[in-house]
C-alpha cells in the first residue's frame, strides 16, 4: 500500500499547521509509518496517514493526517464534509479496515448514552477554536475530536472516559461514547467521541466574570465552587470504586510514594530555580525555605491510597452548563508521556491544581485593573468545603488532617514550580504570578 502524499512537501505544510508542535525545530526527515485508504460515496477515498517526523535534535514525534488526492502534494482531507462523514460513520460501526501496518478499529460503546438517534443526511461543522486537535460537531448532538499528535498506546482521555461511562454512575462529565483506534506497530488512539454539550461556559471565563463583579464575591458563587468541590469529589470516589481493573484498582500508599515525590519536586526546585535566575532572583532567597517544604512531603506518615486522578485540573477543564458543573479533558499534561500520565497518585494533586486556577484568576483581574479584594481565600475555601463534604472518610485520603495539609501543601508547591518554567518558556509576562505565590507561601517549620 502506497500512499498517496509528496513527503518531499510535508515540511513545509505542516510548519503551516496550528496543531504542529515542531515548528521551532528544523527537520531532518518525514516518513511515513502507516496509512489506511477509507472509500467515500462517489468513488472517492481519502487517506488516513500517520507520519513520523524527525527532528535535527530531539524526540521524533508522530502526527496524524487526513489527505486527499492533490496535485499540489497535501490537501487537508478535513476540508471535505464528506471525510468528517465517514470518519465518523467508521466508530459509530465499529467498523474494521486494514493498513499498511496494521488495522483500522472503530469502538462504540453499548451504553444508554451511545442509543442516540442522528438526522440523515448527518449534518457535520468543524469547530474553529481547536489547537492541538480538530473538533468536529457531528450532528449537534456529539463532538469527535481528531488526535493530531499521536502517541503509542491507549489515550488517558480515551481510558478513563470509557471506565467512567461504562464502569459508574458518574455523568458529570461530557459521556464517551466511542473512539477510532489503530492496532499494529504504530498503535495509538486517533480520535474519541462524547455527548456535545451546547451553550456551555468554561470554568475560567465563569470564574474570571464573577471575580470582576467587585471586591467580594457573591454567596452565590460561593455555593458554585462548593459544587465544583463536591464534583471533584465524586469523581474521585468513581475512580476508586473499581478494585477488579489493574489500570483503576486503587492501591496503598507507601513511605516509598511519599519520599519520591518529595525527591522528585525537590528535583524540580533545582531545575526551576536554574531557569529563573535571570528573571526573577529574588526566589533564590527563598530556596532552602521551599527545598524544606518538599522534604517535609517525605517525612509525612503514609495514609490513603493511590487512585487515577485527572491529573491536569484547573479552571478551563471544568464547564459551566445548566447551573451546574462538568470536567472534561482526561488525557493529563501534555508534557507527560501516556505512561506517567495513567500512573496511580493522590487525589490531593487534583485539588492543588485547582486552588492553583484560582490564584491565577485573581492575578488576571487584579492585571485587569480590579484592586485587591476578599476573592482569593473564600473561593479556595468554598472550593475545599465542598470537596471535603463529598470526600469526608473516603479511604484515598490521608486520615489525619495534618497529613491532608501537609501533602496538599506539597502538591501546590510542584504545581507553582511547573508554572513557573511554563511561563518562562511561553509567556514571560506572567511568571510574575506563580513567582508571587512562591514568595508568598508559609512554609511549616
Amino acid at each position: 500500500m502506497t500512499a498517496p502524499i509528496d513527503l518531499t512537501k510535508l515540511p513545509d505544510y505542516l510548519r503551516g499547521q496550528r496543531w504542529f508542535a515542531g515548528k521551532a525545530w528544523p527537520i531532518k526527515s518525514v516518513s511515513t509509518v502507516d496509512h489506511v485508504t477509507v472509500d467515500l460515496p462517489g468513488d472517492r477515498s481519502f487517506t488516513l496517514a500517520v507520519v513520523e517526523v524527525v527532528y535535527e535534535l530531539g524526540s521524533p514525534e508522530r502526527y496524524l493526517l487526513p489527505v486527499l488526492p492533490s496535485e499540489e502534494g497535501v490537501k487537508d482531507a478535513f476540508e471535505d464534509a464528506e471525510v468528517l462523514r465517514a470518519l465518523f460513520q467508521l466508530i459509530r460501526e465499529k467498523r474494521e479496515l486494514p493498513s499498511a501496518s496494521g488495522k483500522l478499529v472503530g469502538e462504540w460503546l453499548d451504553t444508554p448514552e451511545g442509543l442516540i438517534a442522528l438526522p440523515s443526511p448527518l449534518p457535520v461543522r468543524r469547530l474553529q477554536v481547536e489547537q492541538s486537535n480538530t473538533s468536529v460537531v457531528v450532528g449537534e448532538q456529539l463532538i469527535l475530536k481528531v488526535i493530531r499528535k499521536l502517541e503509542a498506546g491507549i489515550n488517558p482521555e480515551y481510558e478513563v472516559g470509557r471506565f467512567l461511562a461504562t464502569k459508574t454512575s458518574f455523568r458529570a462529565t461530557p459521556t464517551l461514547l466511542g473512539a477510532l483506534q489503530s492496532e499494529g506497530p504504530a498503535g495509538a488512539t486517533l480520535a474519541v467521541v462524547h455527548r456535545f454539550i451546547p451553550d456551555v461556559t468554561d470554568g475560567w471565563r465563569y470564574t474570571l466574570d464573577c471575580f470582576r463583579q467587585g471586591p467580594r464575591l457573591t454567596d452565590a458563587f460561593l455555593k458554585d465552587l462548593r459544587v465544583l468541590g463536591e464534583r471533584l469529589g465524586q469523581l474521585h470516589h468513581a475512580l476508586a470504586s473499581n478494585t477488579e481493573d489493574p489500570a483503576f484498582a486503587p492501591e496503598p500508599l507507601h513511605a516509598e510514594d511519599v519520599q519520591r515525590w518529595s525527591a522528585s519536586i525537590v528535583g524540580e526546585m533545582g531545575v526551576t530555580l536554574s531557569q529563573a535566575a535571570r528573571h526573577s532572583p529574588e526566589l533564590e532567597n527563598r530556596r532552602e525555605d521551599l527545598i524544606g517544604h518538599a522534604r517535609q512531603l517525605a517525612h509525612v506518615p503514609p495514609s490513603g491510597q493511590k487512585i487515577r486522578i485527572h491529573g491536569d485540573l484547573h479552571l478551563g477543564q471544568v464547564l459551566r452548563s445548566g447551573g451546574d458543573w462538568l470536567l472534561f479533558d482526561f488525557e493529563g499534561e501534555p508534557g507527560r508521556s501516556f505512561a506517567q500520565r495513567r500512573e496511580k497518585y493522590s487525589a490531593l494533586r487534583d485539588v492543588a491544581g485547582m486552588l492553583r486556577s484560582f490564584d491565577y484568576a485573581e492575578a488576571t483581574v487584579q492585571l485587569e485593573g480590579q484592586p485587591e479584594g476578599e476573592r482569593l481565600q473564600p473561593a479556595r475555601q468554598a472550593f475545599l468545603e465542598g470537596y471535603r463534604a463529598a470526600t469526608a472518610g473516603a479511604a484515598f485520603l490521608p486520615q489525619s488532617e495534618a497529613s491532608f495539609t501537609s501533602m496538599l501543601g506539597a502538591f501546590e508547591l510542584e504545581k507553582m514550580l511547573y508554572e513557573v518554567r511554563y511561563e518562562l518558556q511561553n509567556r514571560p509576562d506572567w511568571v510574575r504570578i506563580p513567582v508571587q505565590a512562591l514568595m508568598r507561601m508559609e512554609v511549616r517549620k
